[in-house]
This record gives structure tokens, sequence and C-alpha cells, in this order.
């Protein structure tokens, strides 16, 4: 009796271990997948973002509390992704923030904002204003 119960949870600690294989491929992946994403800490305005990303050329203009925002896609950055990672700018080219995936991610509140949706635009498209000490 005791044999035959040792054998079923032998049996079930292995299906388990199978079933943790797959689990533990996607959080391997996703690593990798996020390293590619992040930005490195050079990357601090939207010219060194596109010197860094150039084939990123999507990009949403977003207006939130009087103040403008970019928001430039890049590549999807986990296996189960809803949406493509995202590089937040504001009106300056200053990167902001960015998000692993659009489509889950609420940290950049104003990115998922849709009131605060004014449409789609290249990055090339995008004038940031110069800094306000620049403009006296």
């Amino acid at each position: 009796m005791l044999k035959t119960l040792w054998k079923i949870v032998q049996v079930l600690l292995m299906l388990l271990g199978l079933l943790a294989l797959p689990i533990l491929w996607m959080k391997y992946q996703d690593a990798g997948l996020r390293r590619s994403a992040e930005p490195p800490w050079e990357v601090r305005t939207l010219t060194d973002f596109r010197k860094w990303r150039p084939q990123h050329d999507q990009a949403m203009k977003l207006e939130s509390g009087g103040f403008i925002y970019y928001l430039v896609f890049g590549e999807r950055s986990r296996v189960l992704a809803s949406g493509k990672s995202g590089y937040l700018f504001d009106e300056r080219g200053n990167l902001i923030g960015w998000v692993l995936d659009t489509g889950d991610d609420s940290y950049l509140r104003v990115a998922i904002d849709q009131s605060a949706r004014k449409g789609s635009l290249s990055t090339g498209q995008i004038v940031v204003s110069p800094p306000a000490e620049a403009k006296k």
C-alpha cells in the first residue's frame, strides 16, 4: 500500500516537473526579450532613442493635463505580450519611462488614457520643444 502511494507521488512530481518546463522556458525568454527592449542608461532623449532603435517609427501623440507626450512603440518584449513595448517622451523629447507591454502595463498612466490619444505619427514627425531656458 505504501509502495503504491509512493509511486503515485513520484508520477505526480514528474508531471509537475514537466509542466514547469514550459513556464521556466517562458521566463527565460522573457528575460532575454526584456534585456533587448530595455533602453541603456545613455538613452535619455528622443534623439538618443532614434540612434539606438532607428527601426522603431510608430508613435502616438498624447495630450493630458495640458502637456504633450509622445509614445513610441517598440518590439514585443514578452512571450505572451498583448502589445508592443512603449517608450514615453515629454514634449521636449526627454525619456520619461518605458513599459514592456503597452497592452497590459498601467505604469505609464497617460499612455493608457484613451481620451489623451490624439493620433498616430512616425517618429520623424515628432517636433520637440526647446527647453524653457533656451527660449529666452
